[in-house]
C-alpha cells in the first residue's frame, strides 16, 4: 500500500473509531481533531528527543516525590508516555516494564542507550516480553528484587483478543457514548500473589518538559479484603484514574487509532449504509474506488457502469 494511501487508511479508522465514543461531534468537528491528534503525536516524539536521560536527571523534572513501594505500576498510552519510564528511573526506582514482543526490541534499545548516554547502571530499567510463556516467573522475581513493574493497560487488552469462554476475564470501561474492553489478568495475579498496584499517567505541567508524573494512586491494597472485594475496589479506582486522565483532554491518548483492533467486529453489527446514523467517506485504493462507512467500518467499492445513450 502507497503511504498516501496508508495515512488515508488511517485516518478513516481513527474517525471511525472515535465516532463510536462522540457521536454528536459533526465530521467537519472530527476531521479537525484528527489533525490536532497527529500534531501532538508529532510533538511528542519531539520531546523525546530534546529531553533524554541525561537531560532530565539534570533537571530534575519527575513532578512526584519518591514514595518507597513495590508492586505493579499501571499507566497508559497517554501524553508522552515513553517519559515516563525515564523519569521513574530518575527518580531512583528499578523499573521493569512490560511490553509485547512486537516492540520488545524497539523499546529495550531506546532505553539502553538512555541508560548508557546518562552513565546509569542498565539494570535501572529491564524489559520482560508479556507474550512469552514463562513472563509471570519474570514479574515475581522482579517484585522479589524489589522492582517497579510497569504495565501498559490499554496495549492491545481488548476483548478482541479474548478467547472464547473466558469473556469474564475483561473489564468494561465506560466513556463517552462507547466503552473499552481490557484485561482483568493482572489483577488477579495481584491478587493471588499479594502484589500491591498502584496506577499513574502523564499530566500537564507548568515546567520545562510541559509534563510530568501523575501522583501514584493506590489501586489494590492486597492487604486488606477479600480477593472479590479486592478486584472490584481496583475496578472502580482504575476507572476512576482512566477518567481521571482523560479530563485533561482526551485527544492525548494514543489508543484512538487502535480501538478498532481491541474491540473486534462482533459488537458492530452488519447492516452497511442501512445503518442509523452511518456516514460514507471516499477512500481508493489500487485504482480502485471505495465508499468507507465509518460507524460500521465496512468499504463498498464504487461500480461504474456506463451505457449507451
Amino acid at each position: 500500500m502507497k503511504v498516501q494511501e496508508k495515512q488515508n487508511l488511517h485516518r478513516l479508522m481513527w474517525l471511525a473509531n472515535v465516532q463510536q465514543f462522540f457521536q454528536d461531534k459533526p465530521v467537519s468537528i472530527l476531521w479537525e481533531h484528527y489533525t490536532t491528534w497527529i500534531n501532538n503525536r508529532d510533538n511528542f516524539e519531539t520531546l523525546y528527543r530534546e529531553f533524554p536521560l541525561k537531560r532530565l536527571r539534570q533537571l530534575n523534572k519527575a513532578g512526584v516525590e519518591r514514595a518507597e513501594i513495590t508492586g505493579i505500576l499501571i499507566t497508559f498510552h497517554y501524553g508522552p508516555y515513553r517519559l515516563l519510564p525515564k523519569l521513574l528511573v530518575q527518580m531512583g526506582y528499578q523499573v521493569t516494564l512490560l511490553v509485547s514482543g512486537a516492540v520488545l526490541e524497539r523499546e529495550l534499545n531506546y532505553y539502553r542507550s538512555e541508560l548508557e548516554d546518562a552513565g546509569m547502571l542498565q539494570n535501572q530499567l529491564e524489559c520482560i516480553d508479556a507474550n512469552e510463556a514463562n513472563s509471570l516467573r519474570h514479574i515475581l522475581r522482579a517484585i522479589q528484587h524489589k522492582r517497579l513493574v510497569l504495565m501498559f493497560m490499554d496495549a492491545d487488552e481488548g476483548v478482541g483478543k479474548e478467547k472464547k469462554g473466558i469473556g469474564g476475564q475483561k473489564l468494561a470501561v465506560p466513556f463517552g457514548s462507547h466503552f473499552f474492553y481490557w484485561r482483568t489478568n493482572i489483577f488477579k495475579l495481584a491478587c493471588r500473589f499479594g502484589i500491591p498496584v498502584y496506577c499513574t499517567f502523564m499530566k500537564r505541567a507548568n515546567n520545562a518538559v510541559q509534563w510530568q508524573i501523575a501522583p501514584f494512586m493506590k489501586i489494590m491494597e492486597t492487604a486488606k479484603g477479600q480477593g472479590e472485594e479486592l478486584m472490584m475496589g481496583a475496578f472502580s479506582a482504575l476507572q476512576m484514574a482512566f477518567h481521571q486522565m482523560m479530563q485533561q483532554g482526551w485527544i492525548y491518548w494514543e489508543n484512538w487509532a487502535f480501538i478498532h483492533q481491541y474491540n473486534g467486529q462482533d459488537a458492530l453489527g452488519k447492516k452497511g449504509i442501512t445503518a442509523k446514523g452511518s456516514w460514507l467517506a471516499p477512500f481508493e485504493y489500487n485504482r480502485k474506488k471505495y465508499l468507507f462507512d465509518v460507524k460500521n467500518r465496512q468499504f463498498f467499492e464504487v461500480a461504474f457502469c456506463f451505457t449507451d445513450s
